[in-house]
This record gives structure tokens, sequence and C-alpha cells, in this order.
């Protein structure tokens, strides 16, 4: 049984100890069958550093004629026929990794040009303190010429000066114009290189869109690399399954299984809540940190979710504006939407949740002018919760409502079956945004409740459940027991902003409001629900004008009572 570790990112440590490995060396072998320069981004913690080592320990080769020239590589597809690939091979490496401390400009400064005087130190060259892109120049061609050689150049982490500090635009951009100052001499060098890869997190506009790093060939979402990091199904069975009986015990203990589920239950569980990330719209793999961890420690944690530098990360992003990464949002969205990224623009953060793993592709499309349409996702159950939860603290503030008190009253209105308050409740919440910032869509008040009601503790929300024969709108499940379908229906009246007291409005939103319960019946959307649930309530949502809207919550009899009313 091989063993499991997730603090390890070097290939000849995870080889050497006989630690877990995905074997990714055929797409290795494809990429160096030629020389070019490439780019990959992929979020943290997704195996980037692990395959770049593994492209430094191939191009370093093995010239002691008395040992195997396959060395780590042995028994790896890239040791087969197939492959022939000659480890005999040997290339001077310039392997660095930008992954900083210090968050300054100056600071950045200082980090590369010690990490090149570390580099050159290696090969017994010596560098005149400068600034980092001429030191960069230097080693270069200083070490061409020693070596008569082309150069490997592999940068993990390329985009982490940045990064790091997103939630500072101004600090961010000083940092990506040093980089950009270092990266700039790439281009006039790749005469003199073998093999490039930088591997990141971000593609950022002030970098690629300046000219800068766009002879790069982007693997990112291309489909034959789609799964060039992270776990697919195939190599979830072959590096787990002689722990699967042990682990499946253990999530039975756990509450995760029932006593009597076997593999194909433990296996769905484990897709359930870390598969799903795509990058090409078929091709699906499972989040490598949290899976390790989950075998490791026999739990299904969100691991990955909890890292501080994600979290950090998403609060950055979501608490510019989370309104405009409501659920709505995320479809029919261009390829420059989820493609560029600048570090001080936040108008188009899909790219950045989409590239840091909060988001994922769900489906791509093809559009009447055939422009390639991309709709997104949460990938999982792990990362579900706190994307929605970051969304509703975030929404929240942005609004500057109490969030304590809205999830103690909305309950309490439910289960006491007060539609007045939760009219009161959900109206107050629709009008304390901002006038510019509505969107006259069902679809946008929809998503807007859904986050609303996503981020409370005591409540699992579910959008769009496949029921008999459709899917409600939302799906409210309290004390796993009380299940509250909700429909919503709007209107919009273009001049129209209306008071509390004004009587069209009212009536128009109650109307909307029965309509939503009569689709609640046509559609039989609570056959699923009735063998789970102990008590089953609807609740029709009319929502009119800009956020205005009426709540009629009915319990069983009351439903039929309505029915007996309308024949």
């Amino acid at each position: 049984m091989k063993i499991i570790d997730t603090s390890v990112q070097d290939f000849s440590t995870v080889i050497s100890n006989n630690f877990i490995y995905a074997d990714k060396t055929r797409h290795v072998w494809e990429l160096t069958k030629t020389a070019s320069a490439y780019f990959l981004s992929r979020p943290r913690r997704f195996g980037k550093s692990l395959l770049l080592s593994t492209f430094a320990e191939l191009f370093k080769g093995s010239p002691d004629p008395l040992q195997d020239p396959q060395g780590l590589f042995k028994n790896l597809w890239i040791s087969g026929k197939e492959a022939n690939y000659d480890f005999t091979e040997t290339y001077p490496i310039i392997h660095l990794s930008m992954s900083v401390t210090n968050d300054t400009s100056e600071s950045v400064s200082i980090f590369l040009k010690t990490k090149l005087q570390n580099i050159a130190y290696a090969y017994g060259i010596s560098l005149t303190d400068s600034l980092p892109g001429v030191m960069f120049n230097d080693l270069i061609l200083t070490l061409k010429r020693k070596y008569n050689k082309k150069i490997v150049l592999l940068i993990d982490e390329y985009d982490d000066p940045v990064s790091s500090v997103i939630g500072d635009p101004h600090l961010a951009e000083k940092n990506a114009i040093v980089l950009k100052g270092f990266y700039s001499i790439l281009k006039e060098h790749q005469i003199n290189f073998r093999f490039v890869m930088l591997a990141g997190v971000t593609r950022y506009f002030l970098l690629w869109g300046s000219g800068v790093l766009n002879h790069l060939t982007d693997l990112t979402m291309t489909e034959e690399y789609a799964d060039i990091c992270g776990f697919t199904y195939e190599e979830l069975d072959n590096c787990f399954a002689d722990r699967f009986q042990i682990t499946m015990e253990k999530f039975k203990e756990r509450g995760y299984l029932s006593k009597s589920d076997g593999v194909s239950e433990f296996r769905q569980a484990v897709f359930d809540m870390y598969d799903g990330y795509s990058w090409d719209g078929k091709t699906r793999v499972l989040n490598p940190y949290s899976l390790l961890n989950a075998f490791k420690w026999q739990n299904l944690n969100s691991y990955w979710a909890n890292l501080e530098p994600s979290k950090r990360f998403l609060t950055a992003i979501m608490s510019k504006n989370p309104l405009s990464l409501t659920a709505d949002k995320l479809r029919g969205l261009s390829e420059r939407a989820i493609n560029m990224v600048s570090a001080t623009d936040s108008q188009t953060p899909f790219s950045s949740l989409f590239q840091t793993g909060y988001l994922t592709i769900d489906k791509i499309t093809i559009g009447a002018k055939n422009n390639t349409i991309y709709s997104l996702k949460t990938p999982n159950n792990e990362i579900a919760p706190a994307f929605w939860e970051e969304f509703s603290d975030c929404l929240f503030r942005f609004l500057d409502i109490d969030k304590h008190v809205q999830q103690t009253g909305l309950i309490g209105a439910i289960i006491s079956e007060d539609s007045n308050k939760l009219t009161l409740l959900i109206d107050s919440f629709f009008g304390a945004i901002p006038a510019t910032l509505h969107i006259s869509k069902e679809a946008y008040y929809h998503s807007v409740l859904y986050g609303y009601l996503q981020g409370f503790e005591d409540i699992i929300a579910l959008s769009e459940i496949p029921g008999a024969d459709g899917t409600p709108d939302i799906l409210c499940v309290i004390d796993n027991d009380l299940y509250v379908i909700i429909e919503l229906k709007f209107k919009n009246d273009p001049e129209l902003n209306p008071t509390p007291n004004d009587q069209k409005a009212k009536t128009t939103m109650r109307k909307l409001a029965i309509s939503a319960l009569e689709a609640i019946d046509v559609k039989n959307y609570l056959r699923p629900y009735l063998a789970k649930a102990k008590k089953i309530l609807k609740l029709g949502l009319g929502v009119y004008g800009r956020g205005r809207c009426e709540a009629i919550l009915e319990n069983e009899e009351q439903a039929k009572a309505r029915a007996k009313r309308n024949r």
C-alpha cells in the first residue's frame, strides 16, 4: 500500500518514498516532443508544482552510465516502448517558484534577485547584482555559453506576487509591473530555450494583453490536457482501490454512508464531495489535495476549501460586489469573460473564481455567431457551501442587513406558517438592493433569493432539483424533515417603483404568488419528497417592479382549499 502525503510536491521525493502518484508522464512526454513554450492555469494545491518538478527531473537526465538511465521514471508510462524516451539527455534547468512571503514590490524584486543568485551559484556562475530582468537575461546567456545547450525554463506560481495581494489592487498592480519587467525578456530568448512552462492560478491581462507572455501556448482549456492535474475516475481506482474497504467502513461509522452501502455508494460519496472540476466541459477530475486528505484521514471534510489562501482570495473577490455573482450570471459567458482578468479590475470576477477553483465549466455551447459560450457552476459539495456562504456573508454586509436577524425571523415565520412575516422579511431584503443593481429578470431574483437562503446555517437550500415533472425553483430543508418548495414569479413594469401601499402592486404581486403556487401543483413538484418529509409547505413568491414582493405560504389543507375555490 502506497503512502499518502499531501505536503510533498517534489517528484523525486514522491517516487523515492513510494508516495501515491497519478502517472501523468504520457502528457509530460507529449509536451516535451517539441521545443515549445507553454502556460497552464490550475487552482492552488492542484498538482502544478509536482508537474513542473516532473519536467525538471526528466530534463535533468541520467548521465551516469553505471546507473539505470530511466531512474525514477522506471515503471511509469514514459519508460515504455511507445515513448522511446532518451533518459540520458541532460539540459541546464532554471526552475523558479515565485511563491512570495513578502508583499511589497521592493521585496518582490529582492526575492527574484535572491532566487537567480542561488540558481547561478548552483551552476558555478557569478551574476552582477542588477535589476531582476537584467540578471535573468545574464543567467540564460551564461548557462547557454557554459553548457552549449538550450535551457529548460520552469516557473511555478508565476502570478503569486499578484494573486497573494489581490485584496490590495494598488499593490497588485505595482507587483504586476515588476513581473512584467522580469518576464519581458522571454520572447527574445525563445531560440535559447529547449522547453518552457509557466504555471499559476490566474492569467492576468496586464501580462498577457501587453504582449509580454502571449507567445506561450495556453494549455489551460485544451481538451487534450484537461486531466493533466487532478485525479481522473480511473486514477482514483488505480491509486486508492486498496484503501476503499477500510475508508468505506470509517465513512459508515461517521455517518457519511448507511451500513448497507457498498463500493458504488462509497465512490459516489467521494465524487459528490470532490469531483466536478472541468476545463473543457467534458473531462471531470477530482481535487487532488482534498482526495488525498480524505483517504489519509478517512473523513469527508472540506480540506481544500478551508485553506487560508483560498478563503482569502474568495473573500477579496466576493466582497467587491456579490450581486455581480448571482447564479443567473454564471451562464452565457464569453471566453474573454472567463479567460482574461486584470489584477485591478473587479468588473469581471468570473475569471478569477473560475481560475482559482471556486467555479468550473458546466458546459460549452456554440452561439448563433459561432462564438463559444460557457456556463459555469460550483464543482462539488465541498465548494458549493463555501462559495454560497461567502456570497451570503458578503451580500448581507454589502446591503447592511443583519444576517442573524434575517435567519431567525425567516425560520420562525416558516415554522409558524406566517406569510405576512415572510413577506416583510423577503420584501425588506429585496428592497435593500440599490436601484442601480436591480435587474428586471425573474432569473435574477431567483438567484439572489437562492444566495440569500444558502447562507443560513440551519437551512439547506437546493436550486432546480429534478422533480417528477420538472424542477422547482428552490427546495429548502429545515431540521431534515420540513421541506419548503419555493416557486417565484416575476413581472416587470419599467415605469413602476411601487410604494408599500400601492394597491395595483399588491394585487399584481398576490396574483403572481398564487400563480407560483399553482405551478407547484401543476408540475407535481411535491411528489419526489412525499416519502422523505414529515411536513411539506409550498411557498409562492410574487415579485414586481424593483423587488417588491408578496409571499404566500401554504400547508396541505390550505392548498386543498385554494384548489377547491378555483374549481
